[in-house]
């Protein structure tokens, strides 16, 4: 899967998000429609659960992946993003994690808790999620959780690890140095 596609995934569920949290008036639901929906969200808890929501199954056919396990997770979404409150600009491991590599006390998020949820598989990852947005106060970048939760996987998790202990910005910054040989060429 491309980059590209992945963030394509993201925008369309975060448009989601933002039709259903949205004050204004909506296309089909009314906003008290809309309040119960993501109530009814809040309170699956299976992503079974979440598919008997019509509001859910639109997210489901609007995201273009294919395959059970995406289907899955685009539940899960669904049953996650429900809970979200407030939209932050920050990704969400940068909320929640160090503000330096060796400032331990300065996580929102445990270091034990933070590695649960590196491990947490499919069928954990609803619960797991779940609790990362309530111990961020129900405000996350919807962008980037929506994109973590559809592509769970090494390279999210590679990318929420360097964020989390802080190292992301110093990483890039290493990768993009010239190499020096330290030998001499021979002559």
């Amino acid at each position: 899967m491309t980059e590209q596609r992945a963030r394509n995934d993201a925008a369309i569920a975060a448009a989601w998000w933002r039709e259903m949290t949205a004050e204004n008036t909506h296309r089909r639901l009314t906003r008290g429609e809309r309040r119960a929906a993501l109530a009814r969200l809040r309170r699956a808890a299976t992503p079974l659960e979440v598919i008997l929501e019509p509001e859910a199954l639109r997210l489901m056919t609007a995201l273009p992946g294919t395959g059970h396990a995406y289907r899955e997770r685009a539940a899960i979404l669904a049953g996650v993003l429900a809970m979200v409150r407030e939209d932050d600009s920050r990704p969400v491991m940068r909320a929640l994690g160090r503000a330096a590599l060796d400032d331990a006390e300065s996580a929102v998020m445990s270091e034990a808790r933070f590695q649960r949820l590196l491990q947490a598989d499919d069928d954990a990852l609803m619960d797991a999620m779940r609790r990362l947005v309530r111990l961020a106060g129900a405000k996350v970048d919807v962008f980037d959780l929506s994109d973590a939760i559809l592509h769970w996987g090494e390279r999210i998790k590679r990318r929420w690890i360097f964020r989390y202990y802080n190292v992301e910005g110093s990483l890039r910054l290493a990768s993009a140095e010239p190499q020096f040989r330290t030998s001499t060429p021979a002559t």
